[in-house]
């Protein structure tokens, strides 16, 4: 039996996040992918749709059994409720404002009527 010891070193993350803004339910992030990786994006905690933002790179967006090439300067609407991955172009980190939306009030108005 071999006693010796291996250490492993924690490989380095290939997916960043930063909180931009969180306010009144709204939720601002960007989202950094190292060159060439692939990762999931973390759950959205919003019900809704929500907007990804190619800031710079070029992204491959995986998401319910499709795949979609979004470059530089381009969005993309991930539906809610669904698993994604995403996919940096090799030879350049990219960077991602993913833009989540409060869920949706619908507010009905009081109605006055005049008095005759």
């Amino acid at each position: 039996m071999d006693s010796s010891l291996t250490t492993l070193e924690r490989p380095a993350a290939v997916l960043t996040t930063t909180a931009l803004l969180h306010q009144d339910g709204f939720t601002c992030t960007l989202v950094t992918l190292e060159s060439g990786a692939e990762s999931a994006l973390p759950a959205s905690r919003s019900p809704d749709r929500e907007l990804l933002f190619v800031v710079d790179g070029d992204i491959a967006v995986h998401a319910d059994g499709v795949t979609t090439i979004v470059n530089r300067g381009d969005a993309f609407l991930l539906a809610p409720d669904k698993p994604a991955a995403l996919t940096a172009r090799v030879g350049a980190a990219a960077r991602i404002l993913r833009v989540e939306i409060p869920p949706r009030q619908v507010i009905t108005p009081q109605i006055i009527t005049p008095r005759a």
